[in-house]
């Protein structure tokens, strides 16, 4: 067009130079309207009354009592204060439960609530503006950063987004009075990047929240996208290579700040699901944060209870055990609808709508970064808790969790119906934590708080192929020493101790179990064939030729005896002995308690008991086969435990050496710890993650047949459990016997590494059982193959060069 202008001789410059600026004013007309087009267009698909409605409905829960409420209401001061509450520079931290801007809170969930008694009362209304009129002056700052980055922005955030439904009370632009860009300025921090000034967990979500709040409020989409940006780029930074969430250091906080994590993520994700500050709920970190809470966080509770021994502090808390995940509810329902069924089967379980072992996962896994195993079954949960070098002990904090000292060395969570340990806390005995050995004391000393409390042992860990497994504790803690050891397999837990030494003049004892005592107890020495039930009473009992002893849905058997003792009598206690926040009425109750007393200054002492759930009758103790456990060993070289009914052998190499068994024997030479299954597989774990590999030799009919079974070297996977399959070299020689070869984690719920000591171009391929060929390429040296969306079962790896071919069993679970 411009040309034909040019060209056009019929035309003056100056008419040329007019037209030019006509078209060039049209150009940019049509292109600022496309812009506002554009503009307008991007505003409307965000439905910011939508939004907001959905953060009321989600929020506007657990409101108190009218009684209550009224009474605040009469007795706020006409500046909008209360007598009783505090203001200002603050020491110390005020309380969740009771403060002023607690007290807003509720008033205003309450009067704007259709249907609510108070729905539109005129009082609420001026209470709320005129609480917030008087907190946005008080300049109130808590000693507590959390409550001033925290708790006041996201309660405030609240009241706003409530008090909405009276359009103009608070008014939205800046007033005479107290108005929202007020309030809104009480806000820290505000910068993006800040979302994690305070650490990447739970604290980041927390934070988060009141920024979403804001962009509410302000229909800012700057504030919505960018939060969310930048929170998706660090969801998984807390979640470990073994699907633990850690937060206050390398601490165990599945049930505590995780829990905190995933509830405020799934908020989150649900307010602002189909608008353009949506969550990827797709993306790689999302899923990440999704595969914790479906596996690893779902099952470290049993019913309605969470696993005691991975709450941290909390802990120390009045019904912190009740395990709630709502949020189960949304993801099943909009996040991750494929999973729905297990999300749904989870919720029914935790909310005793089906009963505690309803379509329950059956596994065992050893959490390699955090020195944490569970081990599940339909029946029962069993798990254990320990702390390394590598890890810190549950914390204290905040005058919280006073007397946790032996809480995070070998503590067994044993649960079937759920409710065993639930809100027993109180009444403890906290020297007697259900599987640590330890001195007996009546205080403790105070310990550093903050998740900065690590272990002295590097020799923690555990082996597991996902089925099966075993774990160990090589423990140095409060100057007593012992080589603790937990066999897991079907119907029972066998748990070994070694090498127990301490000279401190202090009784030391192994806890088995301190739980509230529901049923009688019933006892069975050696050579009877009958029971004798025990009744309550304020004395020890005492037995050294105990067969076994029956309570609560559990049996436990004493192979070797010792000298058991055991309590069934009232215990009492207070929430504040252990928790300065905490009530200061006396808590009482029935507890039983089982130990083995090993009496002042042990020197190498050592036990060994079997825990058999289900065992809630005498046929059933009677019945049940304890000649199945062969006992192969307990010294401070080798604990070891042969399952002859499994063919499962399970062992504890301290050192270097030689385990035999049935006519058999392994080898090896570092220390591990081994499983041997079904006469073919062999699974190796490092529990100090101090070297690459073991060389493993099985001994048949006197025919030695070796393996090397290289073990993981990165960061996120040292720990971990490498199988083996040993089929080929107990009949023929094997190739990879000497170049060497590894697959790891194995068994896996993910990715799988596999890694050939060659320098050749080695093909594989992934097979299912059916033969069909699932993945399949070339690599050299490593080569990492995703099986996450592959369905849990056995797979077949095959392997070759120009000269060998071999295969390798992996299990997915």
């Amino acid at each position: 067009m411009f040309n034909n202008i040019k060209n056009n001789a019929a035309l003056t410059n100056m008419e040329k130079i007019r037209i030019y600026f006509l078209y060039f004013i049209k150009t940019i007309s049509i292109c600022f309207v496309f812009a506002l087009t554009i503009t307008e267009s991007y505003s409307q698909v965000y439905d910011y009354q939508a939004l907001r409605q959905r953060v009321v409905d989600g929020q506007r829960t657990g409101v108190i009592g009218v009684g209550t409420m009224d009474s605040w209401v009469a007795s706020q001061n006409t500046n909008g204060s209360w007598s009783d509450a505090r203001y200002g520079n603050l020491s110390p931290s005020i309380a969740v439960t009771d403060n002023h801007v607690y007290r807003l809170w509720n008033i205003a969930a309450a009067c704007s609530k259709a249907g609510h008694v108070k729905y539109n009362d005129t009082n609420y209304k001026d209470a709320v503006k005129k609480g917030l009129q008087f907190w946005y002056g008080s300049n109130t700052v808590d000693p507590n950063w959390w409550f001033n980055k925290i708790y006041f922005p996201q309660k405030l955030g609240e009241i706003l987004l409530f008090m909405r439904e009276f359009d103009g009370f608070i008014p939205q632009t800046t007033a005479v009075d107290i108005d929202e860009p007020e309030i809104l300025s009480l806000f820290q921090p505000t910068a993006l990047n800040d979302v994690t000034s305070h650490g990447t967990g739970a604290n980041a979500i927390d934070i988060g929240v009141h920024y979403v709040y804001r962009g509410l409020l302000m229909e800012n989409s700057t504030i919505l996208e960018g939060t969310r940006n930048r929170l998706e780029a660090i969801l998984a930074e807390n979640i470990e290579g073994d699907m633990v969430y850690q937060d206050h250091g390398p601490q165990i906080m599945i049930a505590s700040y995780g829990w905190v994590f995933c509830n405020g993520l799934m908020r989150l994700a649900s307010y602002l699901a189909d608008s353009p500050a949506a969550f990827d709920t797709n993306a790689q970190n999302f899923g990440t944060v999704l595969d914790f809470i479906r596996n690893t966080q779902a099952s470290s509770a049993r019913g309605g209870s969470w696993d005691f021994s991975v709450m941290g502090r909390s802990i120390s808390r009045n019904n912190a055990l009740n395990a709630n995940m709502n949020y189960l509810q949304s993801i099943a329902d909009y996040i991750d609808p494929a999973n729905a069924t297990e999300y749904l089967d989870i919720l029914s379980r935790l909310k005793g709508t089906n009963p505690p072992d309803y379509n329950v996962r059956e596994f065992n896994k050893h959490y390699w970064a955090s020195d944490y195993t569970q081990h599940a079954r339909s029946g029962y949960l069993f798990t254990v808790r320990n702390t390394s070098t590598r890890t810190v002990e549950a914390e204290s904090g905040n005058g919280e969790n006073l007397k946790a000292n032996y809480l995070s060395y070998g503590a067994n969570f044993i649960s079937i119906d759920g409710d065993e340990y639930t809100n027993i806390m109180p009444v403890w005995d906290w020297s007697m934590i259900p599987g640590t050995t330890f001195p007996y004391v009546t205080s403790f000393p105070p310990r550093s708080n903050w998740g900065f409390n690590f272990g002295t042992t590097t020799f923690v860990g555990g082996v597991s192929d996902g089925v099966h497994g075993a774990s160990v504790l090589n423990l140095d803690e409060a100057g007593i020493q012992a080589k603790k050891s937990w066999f897991f397999f079907d119907d029972e837990i066998v748990c070994l101790g070694a090498g127990i030494v301490d000279s401190s003049n202090r009784n030391v004892r192994t806890t088995i179990n301190q739980t509230w005592m529901n049923a009688a107890s019933y006892s069975c020495v050696v050579g009877s064939a009958s029971e004798t039930m025990q009744s309550v009473s304020s004395v020890t009992y005492n037995d050294t030729n105990l067969k076994y002893l029956r309570n609560n849905k559990f049996g436990y058997y004493f192979p070797n005896q010792g000298n058991v003792k055991y309590t069934m009598k009232s215990q009492s206690g207070t929430w504040n002995s252990i928790n300065s926040n905490g009530s200061t009425d006396n808590e009482s109750g029935y507890v039983f308690s089982l130990w083995l007393d090993h009496g002042n200054n042990p020197s190498n002492a050592n036990y060994s008991y079997i825990i058999v759930p289900g065992i809630d009758s005498a046929i059933k103790a009677q019945n049940y086969d304890a000649n199945a456990i062969d006992i192969v060993e307990n010294t401070v070289s080798i604990q070891a435990v042969y399952h002859k009914t499994l063919d499962v052998l399970q062992v504890i190499f301290h050192q270097a050496g030689t385990v035999t068994f049935e006519g058999k024997s392994v080898t090896v030479n570092n220390p591990c710890a081994l499983m041997f299954k079904n006469g073919t597989l062999v699974t190796v774990s490092n529990p100090s993650q101090s070297h690459t590999g073991v060389s493993v030799t099985i001994n048949v009919n006197g025919n030695d047949h070796s393996k090397i079974v290289l073990l993981p070297t990165s960061s996120n996977m040292k720990g971990a459990s490498v199988t083996v399959d040993f089929g080929d070299v107990l009949s023929v020689n094997d190739p990879l016997a000497k170049s060497g070869i590894k697959l790891y984690p194995n068994p896996t719920q993910g990715p799988v590494h596999f890694k050939v000591d060659s320098s050749e171009s080695i093909t594989y391929d992934v097979s299912g059982l059916d033969g069909k060929v699932i993945a399949s390429g070339r690599f050299v040296g490593e080569v990492t193959v995703d099986m996450s969306n592959y369905a849990n079962g056995l797979y077949i790896v095959t392997l070759k060069d120009k000269q060998w071919v071999t295969t390798q069993k992996i299990i997915k679970y």
